[in-house]
Parts: C-alpha cells; structure tokens; sequence
C-alpha cells in the first residue's frame, strides 16, 4: 500500500489564451573555483555582498563572472535579499548540473538544504580554458540539452517535493545571429526560459559568452509574484549599459529575440535606462504557463493549497450513506484554502477578483462529491484561480473632434 500523500497535478487549457511563502527567495548555481571558505558542491544562503566576501568569492580571475553575478544580483535586487548559491567544478556542463545521478542530480543539494524556499533557479557558467563550445541553433549545444535536463528536474521536484520552481538558462555562446535561434514556442518546457544579452561587452578584458540571467532573477525576486519581469511602471534597470555580444541593445533587432521566445533587454522610446522585453518560457504560445508571471502565480497557489490540505493526511471525517464524502467536511477545507489562498494572493493583488461581486475571491476549491470515498481512500479536489491580465499591446487611435461633447 502507497504512502499516505497528497498529489496536486497542474491543469493546462483553461484560460484560453492562442504557513507563508518567501516568493523571493532564488537559487544561483554557477561554475567557480573553491577559495577560503567557499567549497565547490555545497549549498551556502546569502544575503548580500558581505556574505560573498566572507566566502572568500572576489573579483579575481577564477572566480571573475562568478562574482559579477552576486555583485550584480544585489545591485538589482537590494542587500538583504536571500539567496542560495552553489558552486560546481569549471570542468562540469550545465546540463550536467541538472542530470540525476542514482536519481540525485548536483543542484539537488541546493535544493534540498533550502527545504523547498527555492521557487527559482538561475545559472551562471564559465567553464574553464579546455571547454570546447559547439554551436547548435545560434548557442552552445548544451543550452538545448541543459533546458530539457532542467524542465525535467524542474517537474520532478514539484511532483516529489512540493516545491515548485522555474530555471532561467544563458544563451551561452549566442553567435548574435538571430535567425540562428530555435523558436522556443515549439518547445514544451514551461518551467524554463532563456536569457540572452549581458552587462560588458563580450570582447571586454574578460569575454563572456554567457548573460546576465541574474539581472532578470533580481528583477523577479524584487517583484510579486503576478508581475511582469518588463513591467516599466516598476521602473529601468540598475545597469547602465546592455549589449548582445558587442552590439549596444539600441542598435540590435531585439523584436527578432523576442519574437524566438527568448527575454532580453530593451528600452523605450522617452525613457531612460533598460528593461526586459517579456517573460516568456520556451513552450507553445497556448499554454496556461507560457509566461513567468503566470507560472510564478499557480507555484504560489499550489505551495499554499498543499501547505493546508497536507494538514488533512490521515485526517478522519464523516461518509454519507453511499460513501461520499460529507458536505460539512468538503466545505470546511475548501473554505481553508479558499481563504488562504485569498489572503495570501488575492488581498495581494496577485490573482484577478470581481470587484462587483464581494464573495469572489478569485479562487475556487470544489472536491468530487461523487466519489465513493469508502472504497479508494481517495478525495479529488480542484482548485481554480483566476489570473491577472496584462497590458502586451496598445492600440490607440487619436484624431480630431470639434464636438468633444457631444
């Protein structure tokens, strides 16, 4: 017989669209060198750049993008901000970092020491001089591997671990060619994105071919979970400058990116500084999870539906006649989660509500009050919420009128 458990399954096609949780709280696996008291394959929490620095992470030649990634990070998202980092050996791949091993793959010891606080994991590679970059669809032919390998562990670990998360990748080795790029759309990993674009240009003192993943990851951990990593009225960037490969984002056809299905950074016409084009995932355009904002608001939902419901393993209630469940019972948990669902998203301005309607809370808790509960230990329960709208397109049309009133 199974373990008493809960399963919580995530539906898709339902939009319609061709205990408290720490929202913020991301996870950075990266390729340095150990020194001081930082120790490659071991998890270590941070709070900001004194914590780098009494690590023993500087900003010297073997741990130079490793650093600028914390430094950046925090430049964006603020001192303070909690973060899980994890170094592997420079002879190691992405794609390595998230394949099982016995069932246990490398990031799974950040994950686990962080005991399912993670709801997103971003990468940071630099390898060492012997990696030999083999380019497939405009990157290095680990990008395509490693989105596969991390969507995979990525849906693993919230089906096992109840604790959901995204992965955002680099486009490391982008050739700057955009018509090179894979169109993501026709991918079904909506538990990753990929970023492309960095802070320094790649033939700096320094090349980097890799992008400023943690830009976008400060941006998010700064944010709610239902806003749009682009969403200008949060304001630009900290960075002062952007570029793909030597290119400054101004002068590069960013729709081409966007239009791929990668994030990158953009600017606006009579506004200052930079912000991300969107957020998508690499999945097809009709799926409920195509976007990070969406994805980020149901992983929220599901953290807290399985924190009240997990209180219910084992838990004994009444039966009616013909071994249903009792409708004093089902309304009481749906009741439970509803309203912490509400007070954590919906009082939030995470999840959408009728504003006319004073009982709609914009969530939904119905069980199966059909099923004979006597016979297979089992209650199915359906959860709903209803997601916020944002503003993609505009479309104005401005003319004259003499005869404004009337």
């Amino acid at each position: 017989m199974s373990l008493p458990k809960i399963n919580i399954a995530f539906t898709n096609g339902n939009i319609g669209s061709v205990v408290s949780t720490e929202d913020g709280i991301f996870g950075l696996a990266a390729s340095a060198k150990a020194v001081g008291n930082f120790a490659l394959n071991t998890p270590y929490a941070v709070y900001g750049m004194a914590d780098v620095a009494t690590l023993g992470i500087i900003s010297d030649v073997e741990n130079y993008l490793f650093h600028k990634t914390l430094r950046e990070f925090y430049e964006q998202a603020g001192e303070g901000t909690k973060l899980w980092i994890i170094g592997f050996a420079q002879t190691t791949k992405v794609s390595d970092w998230f394949t099982p091993v016995a069932g246990v793959a490398p990031v799974h010891a950040l994950l686990d020491k962080a005991n399912g606080e993670v709801s997103c994991l971003f990468t940071s590679f630099s390898p060492d001089g012997a990696y030999a970059l083999t380019i497939a669809d405009g990157v290095d032919e680990d990008v395509v591997l490693a989105r596969t390998k991390a969507q995979a562990l990525a849906e693993a670990y919230a089906t096992t671990n109840f604790a959901p998360l995204f992965v955002i990748l680099e486009g490391y080795g982008f050739t700057g060619v955009h018509t090179d790029l894979l169109d993501l759309s026709q991918e079904e990993n909506n538990r990753v994105a990929v970023f492309l674009g960095d802070t320094e240009k790649r033939s700096g003192a320094v090349a980097i071919l890799g992008a400023a993943s943690h830009i976008l990851a400060a941006r998010l951990a700064a944010t709610q979970v239902h806003e749009n990593a682009g969403k200008v009225k949060n304001g630009s960037l900290e960075t002062l400058e952007a570029y793909i490969l030597d290119t400054a984002i101004e002068s590069y056809n960013i729709e081409a990116i966007h239009d791929k299905g990668y994030i990158t950074f953009r600017t606006h016409v009579r506004k200052s500084g930079y912000y991300f084009t969107d957020d998508p995932l690499a999945t097809a355009e009709t799926d409920d999870y195509k976007f990070i904002s969406r994805r980020r608001v149901i992983d929220k939902a599901f953290r807290l539906a399985h924190s009240v419901a997990s209180n219910e393993i084992l838990a004994d209630f009444d039966l009616m006649n013909d071994g249903t469940l009792s409708p004093f019972f089902a309304k009481n948990v749906e009741g439970n989660i509803e309203r912490t669902i509400a007070e954590r998203m919906t009082a939030k301005g995470e999840l959408s509500a009728d504003a006319s309607n004073k009982d709609d809370l914009g969530v939904i808790a119905r069980f199966d009050m059909t099923k004979n509960v006597s016979i297979s230990n089992q209650i199915d329960l359906t959860i709903q919420v209803r997601p916020k709208g944002y503003a993609r397109f505009f479309e104005i049309k401005l003319g004259y009128n003499v005869n404004l009133n009337n």
